[in-house]
């Protein structure tokens, strides 16, 4: 027969999952500032546009509502549209009217937008997997690092 958990087992996995939060977010934000100066540099597109471009990748019609966009990136609906609008002054992007109501208008993705999105996906995926091993190594993140890596490898809990 199991043991039921107790308060003290419940406050040691919140301090726990505390102490794991105060790790995460300085940790966060030294990789979001280097992988944002990565790709400006490399690919003249910072963090938030890639996520947008693939946003717009994922669509299964090739397009999406500004609202739709900034939904799936947690972000207000003007921030968004700030991020789009860059997209397409770049070429990445293009606007499409809706046939059913030409006031409306949807966002997609241009072949030079997607070439860039492969390009950056890349370049995001050899940083972070650089990161991550450099991070395992730093006696401040490493217990988060070895998390983070350990739950890319487990399935979602119930």
């Amino acid at each position: 027969m199991a043991e039921p958990h107790t308060n003290e087992d419940r406050d040691a996995e919140a301090e726990d999952i505390s102490r794991l939060w105060e790790r995460v977010v300085p940790m966060f934000s030294l990789l979001e500032g280097q992988l944002e100066r990565t790709l400006t540099h490399r690919h003249k597109l910072g963090l938030g546009q890639l996520m947008a471009l693939g946003v717009l990748v994922d669509e299964q019609s090739g397009s999406a509502t500004v609202s739709g966009v900034a939904r799936r990136l947690g972000l207000s609906v003007s921030a968004a549209s700030r991020i789009l609008a860059h997209l397409e002054r770049s070429g990445w992007t293009g606007r499409v009217a809706w046939p059913c109501d030409r006031r409306a208008s949807r966002v997609a993705i241009t072949e030079a937008g997607l070439a860039v999105w492969r390009h950056a996906t890349e370049t995001l995926d050899r940083e972070l997997d650089h990161a991550f091993t450099a991070l395992k190594y730093d006696e401040r993140y490493a217990h988060v690092a070895a998390r983070l890596c350990r739950a890319r490898e487990e399935p979602p809990a119930p």
